[in-house]
């Protein structure tokens, strides 16, 4: 493109320089750029700190931490396909755990039971300081197979 070709674009009105490709060029590389931007900030997970102490710093995974709500809720058969929602609320973590249980699930014991065993496993094992709880979303049921 020589440089008259570009003066003549500066010193355009609005409606004739949209017509010419070196804007609409312009334009298609800002959407590419800024759909690269959102996907690879999508895929760069954050660590979760657990504690530190005087020794250093201990972090943990969400992948890690999803593992262990759903290994942990395998062990209550009235309840199925777990997943798993971090949420940090400053420096407080919370796990919002989405569901599916059987019909004749009493929820309230089942939500106590899953969070203490949650609390004991987070808070007395791991030594998470920043453990706020649980909270349970039923997302379905499902009948006994």
């Amino acid at each position: 493109m020589s440089l008259s070709k570009i003066k003549q674009i500066y010193h355009s009105t609005f409606l004739e320089a949209v017509e010419e490709p070196l804007y609409l060029y312009a334009f298609c590389l800002l959407v590419f750029l800024i759909i690269v931007l959102a996907v690879a900030r999508s895929f760069k997970k954050e660590l979760i700190p657990v504690f530190a102490d005087e020794e250093g710093l201990v972090k943990i995974t969400p992948h890690a931490l999803h593992e262990l709500v759903r290994k942990t809720c395998e062990v209550f058969p009235e309840v199925n396909s777990p997943s798993t929602r971090i949420r940090l609320k400053g420096r407080e973590l919370r796990l919002d755990i989405h569901l599916k249980v059987n019909p004749d699930c009493n929820v309230k014991e089942t939500r106590t039971s899953i969070r203490e065993r949650l609390e004991e496993i987070m808070v007395k094992n791991l030594n998470f300081s920043n453990f706020g709880g649980v909270d349970i979303i039923i997302k379905g049921f499902q009948s006994e197979s």
